[in-house]
């Protein structure tokens, strides 16, 4: 039969009594009896207690305290014993909690997508139209009239601003007089010289005479000739008075009012860009071009993503159509350019923006979602679930973001399962159940694999090209080209274009 102690009770162990209170069997004679006992007996007992006393060795008062904590040491001990379970009680406890234990808890996990990636390479600039006209008259004159809306769209031909007419149209008619005036005086110099050289065939005239009225007919013509060309100019001027769009594009501010004297060449009336089309001028340092940009060619109409200040998404789409025929000596950069269309208002000349462009050379990468990574200090870290639902911690190096979707260029293996979202509720060692999900939207994978087959379709049609199917070239981490900072999102501008003369970074 096993040893059964009952439960610990405060109220069924006593206490020991306190040694202060202890009498001891020699004091216990000298308290006086309550039993009614004679006087005579009572005398006869205090005289042996006194007796007692003288023989009995004295107790100081260190040695009662010593007793007291000795007592007491044993009676919290003696307690402690009552309170301990038996061995069959600890084992039925042991046997309980064990039943009423939680289960695993379900955690949705996602298994890490394994594709090839490629570098972007990001870079500052600002737009220029492909075509800018910087309106100035043609003539002196004075603003008559100003025949545009400002900020608004022109077509090429359209009238803009008329100078005063008058003097133009004054000067016209005068040389139109002049003209017929010299036309007449030609036809009567011609008529004299007609018949002088009659009369010299006949000797009635002295040929010296002759010869001054024929010269005097050529000297009328080139007169005439002369008032022709006036004319014409004049003409001409009267025609520039009216200023017109030489290019159809969006017009400025009009930099004059009507009444201001405008001189010829110099003022300015107002400004137009074309609108259907930017470009986009970048500078792409040497050993990068060389390692990652060799094989693109201007008329692959190779792929490049322009921002705008304040956006967060890469959403324009242009082309590179111009590779400079020499790389810059003072830099050592190679100048390029990419080309939009503008069909969108706030792509405008002389604003800010940041292309991204994607290097002809790929990787194999892993892509997991965004969710998954979650932040430890200064490190990134995902939670990875093996067969039996324990969860390991993974330090990883993060990438580009592609949606919902993360690159992990470091760390994770393809096919990996990781906790889906929110890792940081979970720890390391945890017992879970695995929900196997799809995870979030995977339209912008899709994306990626329409992209990666127009770029190698325009790689395909550069000779030399490297070799890479359609599966494998898909867009990956982007370097900064101001910082050498391989970013994940494509927020941020950064301030000035200073190039890479280094590996891309990984973060």
């Amino acid at each position: 039969m096993s040893d059964q102690r009952p439960p610990c009770d405060p109220q069924v162990v006593s206490p020991a009594p306190s040694p202060a209170l202890a009498v001891s069997p020699s004091e216990s004679d000298d308290l006086p009896a309550r039993g009614g006992a004679d006087s005579a007996g009572r005398t006869g007992h205090r005289k042996a207690s006194r007796t007692a006393r003288r023989t009995a060795p004295r107790k100081t008062p260190r040695a009662i305290r010593r007793l007291a904590r000795g007592l007491g040491l044993a009676a919290l001990a003696l307690l402690l014993a009552a309170c301990q379970p038996g061995e069959g009680q600890g084992g039925q406890g042991d046997a309980a909690n064990g039943a009423g234990s939680a289960p695993a808890p379900r955690v949705e996990v996602v298994q890490a997508v394994r594709q090839p990636v490629s570098n972007w390479y990001r870079y500052t600039t600002r737009l220029e139209a492909p075509e800018r006209v910087t309106l100035r008259p043609r003539v002196t004159g004075q603003v008559a009239e100003i025949l545009f809306e400002e900020g608004s769209l022109v077509e090429q031909g359209q009238p803009l601003v008329r100078l005063d007419l008058a003097p133009f149209e004054a000067r016209v008619r005068e040389l139109e007089a002049g003209l017929a005036r010299g036309r007449a005086e030609l036809a009567r110099a011609n008529g004299e010289a007609n018949r002088a050289n009659q009369l010299v065939g006949r000797n009635l005239m002295a040929r010296e005479e002759a010869e001054a009225r024929r010269a005097s007919a050529q000297a009328q013509n080139a007169e005439v000739a002369s008032l022709q060309a006036q004319l014409d100019s004049a003409r001409l001027d009267l025609a520039h008075a009216e200023v017109s769009a030489p290019i159809s594009g969006r017009v400025s501010r009009a930099d004059l009012t009507v009444g201001n004297v405008v001189s010829a060449g110099q003022s300015v009336l107002t400004t137009i860009v074309s609108t259907d089309q930017v470009d986009a001028y970048f500078d792409i340092d040497e050993r990068s071009w060389n390692r990652d940009f060799a094989e693109i060619t201007a008329d692959q109409g190779w792929p490049v993503e322009l921002q705008l200040a304040g956006q967060d998404d890469f959403a324009y789409q242009g082309e590179l159509d111009f590779i400079d025929n020499r790389v810059d000596e003072a830099t050592g950069t190679l100048r390029v350019r990419a080309r939009f269309d503008a069909g969108h208002p706030s792509l405008r000349p002389g604003a800010f923006a940041r292309v991204q462009i994607a290097a002809a050379r790929h990787r194999d990468g892993v892509l997991v979602p965004d969710r998954a990574v979650g932040t430890d200090l200064d490190a990134n870290f995902v939670l990875v679930a093996d067969e039996q639902g324990k969860l390991a911690y993974r330090k990883v190096t993060t990438g580009a973001r592609f949606g919902a979707w993360r690159e992990i260029s470091e760390g994770l293996e393809g096919g990996e399962s990781v906790v889906a979202a929110g890792p940081s509720k979970f720890g390391p060692g945890m017992a879970i159940s695995p929900a196997l999900v799809d995870g979030p939207d995977r339209a912008p994978l899709e994306q990626l694999r329409e992209r990666t087959r127009r770029l190698a379709e325009r790689l395909d049609a550069a000779p030399g090209s490297p070799t890479a199917s359609v599966s494998e070239l898909v867009p990956g981490p982007v370097t900064d080209a101001a910082s050498g900072d391989t970013t994940g999102d494509a927020g941020t501008l950064a301030a000035d274009a200073k190039h890479l003369d280094q590996e891309p970074a990984r973060t």
